[in-house]
């Protein structure tokens, strides 16, 4: 008699689809990131590094350390977040802040300059909105010019701080741009560091998005690309209502390639593809 055995994945720790749910009901519970069945092997992958730092040889075993570790739980949620990213990501986004949104907000006058990066990773999103503002502004300036820079990874926060990237990091810089990065103390012979002028109007912090915000609007542009996909659409949508209520009017929202307002459409313009203004004064 043929005898046909089901293919069992070999693993180096114990992984119970139970310890899956487990996972997806943590991660859910501790940042609102929503986790599908088709992730449980990524799962596997990311946090397998965790079981061998700490070794323990079942994910029942670590995630029952995780419960009771608050230092282990910043761990597990840095090792589940994904932080794609690089400089001028999404390009048309940029070109319309430098043709489009910033010279408006030039020609009010204004005097205080408040941008958020919502998932700012590490930290390209952040100094590519301080390169162009430099670039157009272009003298000394009175305008009160701050950039909030945040992201629920403490370990990528800790990265964009140091504004040291690899040259490689550096292929979509504009000609005109590269003048920000230069080869510092810090640096080995493949990497550069942004000019400390870019630094100065950025405030890096690790915020978790489901919590309370210390936050004080109001804000010109709030980008938040590639962040929403993680949560489910009730999040999503409460998400983009506190988004909203922190933007002054007219002001500027940007969401992701792949995103959208769902059922907050009603409260913005659309621009451009996924480029949002703000309507009515709330």
């Amino acid at each position: 008699m043929l005898v046909v055995e089901s293919a069992v994945k070999h693993r180096e720790f114990e992984y119970k689809k139970e310890d899956f749910r487990r996972i997806v009901k943590i991660i859910y519970k501790v940042s609102g990131i929503s986790l599908s069945a088709r992730k449980e092997d990524m799962v596997y992958s990311r946090l397998a590094r965790r079981l061998r730092a700490n070794s323990i040889n079942r994910f029942s075993e670590y995630l029952n350390f995780v419960s009771k570790d608050n230092d282990e739980q910043k761990a597990f949620v840095n090792a589940l977040t994904t932080n794609l990213t690089h400089f001028f990501r999404e390009e048309h986004h940029f070109d319309y802040l430098s043709d489009v949104y910033f010279p408006e907000l030039f020609a009010k006058s204004s005097k205080r300059i408040r941008f958020w990066s919502a998932g700012c990773s590490t930290g390209e999103e952040p100094y590519t909105l301080s390169m162009i503002w430099e670039h157009l502004t272009n003298k000394p300036s009175d305008i009160d010019f701050k950039i909030l820079a945040t992201d629920l990874d403490s370990n990528v926060i800790d990265s964009g701080k140091t504004g040291i990237y690899s040259v490689d990091k550096l292929v979509p810089v504009a000609d005109e741009y590269l003048k920000w990065f230069k080869r510092t103390k810090g640096c080995t012979v493949n990497q550069k560091q942004v000019d400390p002028k870019l630094k100065e109007p950025i405030a890096f912090k690790q915020l978790n998005l489901m919590q309370d915000w210390p936050i004080k609007g109001p804000f010109q542009l709030i980008i938040c690309r590639n962040v929403l996909i993680y949560f489910d659409k009730p999040t999503q949508k409460k998400l983009i209502k506190r988004y909203y209520d922190l933007l002054e009017p007219g002001g500027c929202l940007i969401l992701g390639h792949s995103e959208s307002l769902g059922d907050n459409r009603n409260l913005f313009e659309a621009k451009g593809k996924t480029i949002f203004r703000k309507l009515g004064n709330g």
